[in-house]
């Protein structure tokens, strides 16, 4: 009898020992993908600490531009006025014979609004 017991608790050991490596090895496995995951967070988080630094930076580049844009902008619509004005004062539209014809007029408007390119006439043959 003692040997039936003997073979009984050899074999539950044995089975205790076959489960408990089981178990240990799935631990093992879960930790090592546990480590995987763990690798992998840390390089989106750096890719997107990386992603707000270049953002940043062309952020702050973009507003130097828009600034500096501003500034010529601001020149030239003060050059533009500096024209204007001298114009109105020296320039004298007392002859006729000196003015624009209507066309002309026009399509120099349209230029200056940012319009179509001139249209040529055809060339008189």
């Amino acid at each position: 009898m003692w040997v039936y017991a003997k073979a009984a608790i050899i074999a539950c050991l044995s089975i205790a020992l076959i489960v408990g490596g089981w178990k240990a090895a799935t631990w093992r496995l879960e930790a090592q993908a546990a480590e995987v995951l763990r690798v992998e967070l840390r390089n989106e988080l750096q890719r997107r600490v990386a992603e707000q630094v270049k953002a940043a930076a062309a952020d702050r580049a973009r507003l130097a531009a828009e600034t500096a844009l501003q500034a010529k902008e601001a020149a030239h619509a003060n050059n533009v006025k500096t024209v204007k004005q001298t114009i109105v004062k020296y320039v004298k539209s007392d002859n006729p014979p000196c003015d624009l014809p209507d066309p002309v007029a026009s399509q120099l408007q349209r230029l200056r609004e940012g319009g179509e390119q001139p249209i040529m006439p055809a060339a008189n043959p």
